[in-house]
């Protein structure tokens, strides 16, 4: 028998190997039109981003080794052109010397696989736009990023920019090792979500991730044109047009739109093609021609879940099905069944990834299911390392036959995915994952593993023991009552429109008093599980009508909430010799900081322990908290604003982050801005009499008015706010000499000119009082009682050794990002 193998790589490749170690006296050839018949294709970013150094890594097999390992004649650069079905010969074409020749074959493997979308857009041919499927891709796209980076370097240019154009699992892929480069890169997505394999409520908390590692995401938007930059410095630069009209310059572009199977061969035999145009074979990869396979990306096969025939471009389907070509071609009868898509993706620190059908597959199959969410950790909380992962699965809601799952977390990821991929395979129901048995460490996973978990909520929901609503469907039909059953803490930092808080621990004593036992009720809480408890409480006391939120207000997050809302993209991670301070726009701190592990925690863990910290902490103190939680990045700022504390940074790291808080001085800023700019603030910074008294006017004048009106007092301005008899206390040295320099009241200040050794100050006041205008005291306490807030500056104090006791009543402690919050709801803020 002679085989002949079209194309190399995984399908091609594999089946060569298959049909060598089953058929010892075949002849095989492999016709292979790239440079490179075996390599890691999906190793690829990783080479590019320097994650894999070593390029040879790549390189699988060479002609060299396959023949003398298994005796294969491969021909690499040397291209299929035709088949002749009839004759049983195909016509080749070498590509670096163009000679052409003919090929006869007894069978026929066909595994050409796919190529890139490269849509025909204006300016696509430009040599900064690539695309990545093979070695030689890879090799051009390096030269450029490295010749870019090397100018870089040297000072002969600027932050080296890249647009990738595609948020699938390959765009994701190449825009982290980009930033692993130092690279700013963009990733445009035509879909509304990155991650289209995946549900959109999987893929939006890593989209955060991603903008949160400085990765900014264009979505719902397209690649328009490509066009020279007039004003390139010879680097062959491109703009990129987006259709939103955006316009972004790069030094690179990677199309990641998509792939399209191979077929142009095969429609020109006259070989039959399936409904999504990739080559219909049957259960043993078999095409309309009985003498001709084919296996890969360019074949369709059927799904265990859906009906029809899929295109699937993965690797491990592309070989499973190679292997199977490859026996039927040596007379065995092995089967291909079915193709369920199973996949996993890697983007900084998350993973994400799923198995089987998703939700809009099976709303497009007409398929009746349910749909559950969970979040636990990848392993015991109380050991380090985890983080929440967001579990989705898809079930039947008659038998619980499970359709779909998908997963999105930081840890065993894959694992969960690996073994929800085996039960869609065995035909399991969310019954089965209840009793499944896995390996249990605290390292490693739980007592209750997620996967018993996602099957315990799914099960119940068939049994009847509660009843779910979605966060689709929001907003909530009138007549609905709306319960957060989280801590008032929880509920202080976000809650869901007119929701009313009845935390769980006052649960059963306050619906003792809930007389109307048929309104629908709709409860939540953080993941689902303390709505689960108040639901059971009041199905048990007689209410008929009562859901809880599917995932709690953690899913309603990632479907309803803007996850560009809070986020800003950070700088790379390389190549940068500064990063701006967060710390210099607020005040001075104590010194004092203290470090909270959270890491584990799940919310409300972490902000719970964070405000614990907060009270027995002194104004000007810091609290370093270390979070696993993603979650964190928009609950940490929340809380600190609702509560007067400042976030003084707040870096990424590992799951979770690193967020330094100072304690405030005063109250909470109101939120919202309701005073719609009827606010006046001020800064007061010199200690002048003339200045101070001008301040004190203008402050009257707007309370007047009725404006609210907040001064800032630092440096030489606290000055006016000392009392000329202050209670005694113990001072150092320094705090001493300052005291005796510095005026002590506001009797005691001068005027900025013409003060003239105190006769000037005295004439001044002298003429105020004939013309009935109020001395400096007496404006300071009209403020007051006018309802103006006077805030003593705490780092100013610090350093000119002021205490509290030493200033009038009624002054508040507060540092920058105080008087920065009066200032942001403020119609006109003054510095005097």
């Amino acid at each position: 028998m002679k085989l002949v193998v079209v194309g190399g790589v995984a399908a091609g490749a594999s089946t060569a190997a298959r049909a060598r170690r089953l058929d010892e006296t075949a002849e095989i050839v492999v016709f292979e039109r790239g440079h490179h018949v075996s390599f890691a294709n999906c190793g690829l970013p990783y080479h590019v981003g320097e994650v894999i150094s070593e390029r040879s890594r790549l390189l699988l097999q060479t002609p060299e080794s396959l023949r003398e390992s298994l005796n294969i004649d491969v021909r690499i650069a040397t291209e299929v052109v035709s088949i002749d079905r009839k004759a049983k010969t195909v016509s080749v074409k070498e590509v670096d010397t163009g000679r052409e020749y003919t090929e006869s074959y007894d069978k026929l493997a066909l595994c050409m696989g796919a190529e890139a979308v490269r849509p025909p857009l204006p300016g696509i041919d430009h040599p900064a736009v690539e695309v990545l499927r093979r070695i030689g891709d890879m090799d051009k796209i390096k030269t450029r990023l490295d010749a870019a980076l090397a100018a870089q370097k040297a000072g002969r240019r600027g932050v080296v920019t890249a647009v990738v154009v595609g948020a699938g699992y390959i765009g994701l892929e190449m825009a982290e090792n980009l930033h692993h480069r130092g690279v700013r890169v963009d990733v445009v997505e035509l879909a509304p979500q990155i991650l289209p394999p995946v549900d959109a409520d999987i893929a939006a908390p890593v989209e955060r991730h991603l903008r949160m590692r400085g990765i900014n995401v264009h979505l719902s938007t397209a690649a328009a044109a490509f066009q020279p930059l007039a004003d390139s410095d010879g680097d062959n630069r491109v703009s990129v047009e987006l259709n939103s009209g955006t316009v972004l310059k790069a030094d690179l572009v990677i199309l990641a739109a998509g792939v399209k199977p191979a077929v142009e061969l095969v429609k020109a035999a006259g070989i039959e093609l399936g409904e999504r145009g990739g080559i219909k074979v049957d259960t043993h990869m078999q095409t309309s021609d009985p003498d001709i396979y084919a296996a890969g990306d360019a074949v369709e096969t059927g799904h265990p879940v859906l009906p029809g025939e899929y295109l699937a471009p993965l690797a491990g389907p592309a070989n499973r099905q190679a292997r199977v070509a490859a026996e039927n071609i040596c007379g065995r009868d092995t089967e291909y069944k079915s193709t369920q898509g199973t996949s996993i993706v890697k983007v900084f620190d998350m993973v994400a990834g799923g198995t089987g059908a998703t939700k809009r597959q099976l709303d497009a199959a007409g398929i009746e299911y349910r749909v559950i969410h969970v979040h636990p950790s990848g392993h015991a909380g109380y050991y380090p390392g985890t983080a929440m992962m967001h579990i989705k699965l898809l079930f039947s809601p008659k038998d619980g036959t499970i359709y779909g799952a998908q997963v999105c977390g930081f840890d065993g990821v894959d694992k969960r995915i690996d073994v929800f991929a085996m039960a869609i395979r065995a035909g399991l129901t969310v019954f089965d994952l209840e009793s499944q048995e896995l390996a249990y460490a605290p390292p490693f996973g739980s007592a209750k593993d997620p996967v018993n978990m996602a099957g315990f909520v799914a099960a119940n929901t068939i049994r009847g023991d509660f009843a779910l609503w979605y966060a689709e469907e929001w907003p909530l039909a009138d007549g609905t009552r709306l319960v957060d059953v989280r801590t008032p803490e929880e509920y202080g930092i976000h809650h869901l429109p007119g929701a009313e808080n009845v935390p769980l621990a006052d649960f059963r004593e306050a619906v003792k008093g809930w007389t109307d036992k048929d309104q629908p009720i709709r409860l939540y809480c953080a993941v689902g599980f303390r709505s689960y408890l108040a639901h059971r409480i009041l199905v048990q006391n007689g209410f008929t009508d009562v859901k809880t939120l599917s995932g709690g207000s953690t899913t309603y997050g990632h479907v309803h909430d803007n996850p560009a809302e809070g986020y800003e993209a950070q700088p790379p991670m390389e190549n940068y010799a500064e990063k701006v301070s967060v710390a210099s726009a607020v005040a001075a701190a104590t010194g004092q900081t203290t470090d909270l592990d959270c890491t584990g925690l799940a919310c409300p863990g972490p902000i719970m322990r964070l405000s614990s910290a907060m009270k027995a902490a002194n104004a000007g103190d810091e609290i370093r908290v270390t979070v696993s939680d993603p979650g964190f990045a928009l609950d940490g700022p929340a809380w600190a604003s609702k509560n007067g504390h400042t976030l003084v940074s707040m870096d990424p790291k590992g799951p979770g982050f690193v967020a330094t808080f100072r304690k405030g001085g005063v109250g909470p800023v109101p939120a919202g801005g309701g005073n719609g700019g009827n606010k006046l603030s001020m800064v007061v910074f010199s200690g002048d009499l003339d200045k101070q008294i001008a301040a004190f006017i203008i402050a009257n004048g707007a309370l007047a008015m009725g404006q609210e009106v907040s001064l800032f007092f630092t440096f030489w301005g606290l000055n006016a706010l000392r009392r000329t008899d202050p209670p005694k206390r113990d001072k150092s040295m320094m705090d001493k000499m300052f005291g005796m320099m510095m005026p002590q009241g506001a009797e005691k200040l001068t005027l900025s000119q013409m003060h003239m050794a105190g006769a000037g100050t005295a004439m001044i006041k002298n003429v105020m009082k004939k013309h009935d205008v109020q001395s400096l005291p007496e404006l300071i306490t009209n403020a007051q009682d006018g309802g103006a807030r006077l805030l003593g500056c705490t780092m100013t104090m610090d350093l000119l050794g002021m205490a509290q006791s030493d200033l009038i009543e009624g002054v508040e402690l507060a540092g920058v990002a105080t008087f920065l919050g009066e200032a942001q709801e403020s119609g006109t803020t003054l510095f005097i």
